[in-house]
């Protein structure tokens, strides 16, 4: 895979500083599977690190099933890794997650932008 994917709608980049990538754009359930593949992608190429963070800062839309689809890679991850979603809190992901027992995945954190 790239390290790049983009469309009408999405950009994905990798994070320069840190494990992960950065989102841009409206993301929505047809995007489920680019951002998986990066993620995967992302964490092949940083075996050595426990935290892997998704940049949601630049992220207009984020539709409930693309949501849904990074909670189960979070809960996919073997311990001790973890995902982090760092984003706006115009985006909501607290309240959003909390129908999905996000608190007791212990492989997510979210992080204020």
């Amino acid at each position: 895979m790239s390290d790049h994917f983009i469309d009408d709608l999405m950009f994905i980049t990798p994070l320069g500083h840190a494990p992960g990538i950065r989102l841009f754009g409206q993301i929505t359930a047809a995007h489920k599977s680019p951002v998986t593949l990066a993620l995967l992608h992302c964490h092949g190429q940083h075996q050595d690190t426990t935290d892997v963070t998704v940049d949601l800062t630049g992220v207009l839309y984020l539709s409930q099933d693309a949501l849904q689809a990074l909670l189960d890679v979070a809960r996919a991850l073997p311990p001790p890794l973890r995902l982090t979603l760092r984003a706006r809190p115009e985006l909501g992901l607290p309240q959003r997650l909390t129908t999905h027992g996000w608190q007791e995945t212990d492989n997510l954190r979210i992080s204020d932008a």
